[in-house]
């Protein structure tokens, strides 16, 4: 790379080349003439600790979601509405697991009413997999099938005159009972 190109690289703008290039920290100043721009430093730290960092950090699971076994949800408002979005992967018998979830849903439902809510609209879809093994020897061809199913469970609910809080926590209510029919079963490994 010629020393043109890596100082128009660098972000020189000045085509003197006389001069050095060089690269220092975050709000160090190092004093050349440049103007030096720099993004924003991004960094981590654990929930409810405060950074200091002067910036608005709002909390989110939504690295929690999509993780098998693991139960996911969150409540946005929209005008009077609350809004529970839900998600859930496990592996089990899914004849436990859909029993259990139409009786957490049937559940999340009565709840509202009981508190004086009413329901928008409570749904959820579950997308099933399952896993063959297929095994060769010699020329005869095997095939297992594993008796549990891979369940992607997706929930979604719409319910008025509940507080946030409240409808996040009938939605996890609803995606745990079918976590916890998964972890009961006797086939399953994730218990």
């Amino acid at each position: 790379m010629s020393d043109e190109f890596r100082k128009e690289e660098e972000g020189c703008t000045c085509h003197e080349h006389g001069h050095e290039h060089h690269h220092h920290g975050h709000d160090e100043d190092c004093g050349c003439g440049h103007d030096h721009e720099h993004g924003h430093a991004h960094h981590h730290h654990e929930h409810d600790e405060e950074c200091g960092c002067g910036h608005e950090h709002e909390h989110s699971h939504e690295h929690e979601a999509g993780k098998p076994g693991i139960v996911y949800t969150q409540v946005k408002l929209h005008d009077d509405a609350k809004v529970v979005s839900g998600s859930l992967q496990v592996t089990g018998d899914y004849d436990a697991i859909r029993k259990a979830l139409e009786q957490g849903l049937k559940e999340f439902a009565a709840a509202v009413t009981e508190m004086g809510g009413i329901i928008g609209h409570i749904k959820a879809s579950a997308d099933l997999g399952q896993t063959e093994m297929f095994s060769v020897t010699e020329e005869e061809v095997m095939i297992k099938t594993a008796p549990e199913k891979h369940v992607n469970i997706i929930l979604a609910a719409i319910v008025f005159f509940i507080s946030e809080e409240q409808a996040e926590e009938l939605g996890r209510k609803a995606l745990t009972a079918a976590l916890q029919a998964a972890k009961t079963d006797d086939s399953n490994p994730q218990k």
